[in-house]
C-alpha cells in the first residue's frame, strides 16, 4: 500500500510542475501567438491545459487524504506478525474517512486497488513469517506442533483483517447510504482466500503428521 501513497506523491509533484511551468510566461506568449494567428492548436492546447488542472487537482487531493495512512501502513510493513491485528482498525477508519471526504478517492476502483494492496503485503509478510519450506523443515526435524501454530496464527491474522474490513463496510453502508461500500468480496480478497486456502490445506495436512508422531511413540 505505501506503492499507492507514493504514487501519488510523485503525481502530484510532476503534476505541480508542469502546471507551473504552463503558468509561466513562455507558454502565455505561445497561447497569445496561437489565438492571434487564428491556430487549429489553439483549442486543443486549451483542452490539454484543462485536463491537467483537472488531473492535477484529483492528485493534490488524493496526497492530502492518502498521507495520515502512511505511518499505519509503515507499521503494517514493521510491526511483528503476530501483532498485526493491533493496526487493522485504525486503518480501516481511516480509509472510511477518506471514503466519506475526499472528493476522488471515494469510488469502488480506488477502495479495490488499496484494499488489494493491502492483502498482498500482508500476503507477504505471511510468507516471511512461515512458508512450505519451514513447515517441512520443522516437520522434518519433529517440529510440527511449532508448524502447526505458527499456521494457526497465520489464519487468525488474516482473519482478523478480514473481519476489520466487513466491520468497517457495515459502518460505510450505514452512515454513506448514497455511496456504500458495494464490492464483491471477491473482487478485494481472490489472492488473500487462495492463499489462506493453501494455509488450511497445510494445516490439515501437518496436523495429520502430528496424530502419526503420537502413534510412532504409543
Amino acid at each position: 500500500p505505501l506503492a499507492e501513497l507514493d504514487f501519488w506523491k510523485a503525481k502530484s509533484a510532476d503534476l505541480d510542475s508542469i502546471f507551473e511551468q504552463l503558468q509561466g510566461l513562455k507558454v502565455r506568449k505561445l497561447l497569445k501567438f496561437l489565438d492571434g494567428a487564428k491556430s487549429t492548436y489553439n483549442m486543443p492546447f486549451a483542452k490539454l491545459c484543462k485536463e491537467v488542472f483537472q488531473a492535477r487537482t484529483e492528485a493534490n487531493d488524493n496526497l492530502l487524504f492518502l498521507k495520515p495512512l502512511r505511518p499505519w501502513f509503515e507499521q503494517n510493513r514493521d510491526v511483528d506478525f503476530s501483532n498485526l491485528p493491533s493496526v487493522f482498525r485504525p486503518i480501516m477508519h481511516l480509509i472510511l474517512l477518506v471514503w466519506k471526504n475526499s472528493r476522488f478517492y471515494n469510488t469502488p476502483s480506488r477502495l479495490v486497488v488499496l484494499m488489494r494492496e493491502i492483502c498482498n503485503s500482508l500476503i507477504a509478510k505471511a510468507t516471511a513469517y512461515i512458508n512450505g519450506e519451514m513447515v517441512f523443515e520443522m516437520i522434518e526435524n519433529e517440529e510440527a506442533n511449532r508448524a502447526v501454530s505458527m499456521l494457526k496464527t497465520t489464519l487468525r491474522v488474516c482473519g482478523n483483517f478480514k473481519s476489520a474490513y466487513f466491520d468497517y463496510k457495515a459502518k460505510a453502508n450505514s452512515e454513506c447510504p448514497t455511496n456504500p461500500w458495494r464490492i464483491q468480496n471477491n473482487a478485494l480478497f481472490v489472492r488473500l482466500d487462495s492463499f489462506l486456502e493453501r494455509c488450511h490445506d497445510t494445516l490439515d495436512l501437518t496436523q495429520t503428521i502430528v496424530q502419526f508422531f503420537k502413534l510412532g511413540k504409543l
